[in-house]
């Protein structure tokens, strides 16, 4: 078995295009709602990623301990912000909510490769 239970978690993907002469205004947007929405209760996780290959190309990872920790972000002011930021944005943004109740790390490829016979 790789990894181990864990409580289930809900994982937040939003990706998001933004214009280019919108950029600057995107990142203060997202600058000031970073370190308010990580101190909220059930927040395990809040990064904003950049795409390597597209400067315009945002994710915006979230990891919520409970369903119900993520309603009640939902229902905060702050991230009524986030739905402001539509306007920024040069196509309409994919959002997925995953739940994850179960993790692996390293142990995973480990086992994979001494399985393939490769370590």
């Amino acid at each position: 078995m790789y990894g181990g239970r864990v409580e289930p978690k809900i994982l937040a993907t939003l990706r998001m295009i933004v214009r280019p002469e919108r950029r600057s205004d995107f990142l203060e947007t997202m600058r000031s709602m970073l370190e308010p929405t990580r101190v909220e209760r059930g927040c395990l996780s809040y990064r904003l990623y950049q795409d390597v290959e597209d400067k315009n190309a945002f994710v915006l990872l979230e990891t919520w301990a409970t369903q119900e920790n993520l309603e009640s972000h939902i229902r905060k002011e702050n991230q009524q912000r986030l739905l402001l930021l539509m306007d920024l944005l040069s196509e309409q943004p994919e959002l997925r909510f995953n739940t994850v109740s179960h993790t692996a790390g390293m142990d995973l490829i480990e086992n994979v490769l001494m399985t393939d016979g490769l370590r």
